[in-house]
């Protein structure tokens, strides 16, 4: 069984930006997540 978790995770760029500020996520094995987003706002 695989899960995913993310608990307090935080990005912030060079310049300052905040992409994420403490994320806390978990997903399921078997579950469907999908991130949108403008190109190059850091979804990878």
């Amino acid at each position: 069984m695989a899960e995913v978790v993310f608990d307090g995770v935080t990005k912030v760029f060079d310049d300052g930006t905040v992409a994420v500020s403490d994320l806390n996520l978990s997903v399921e094995d078997g579950a469907l997540l999908v991130l949108v987003g403008p190109s190059g706002c850091g979804k990878t």
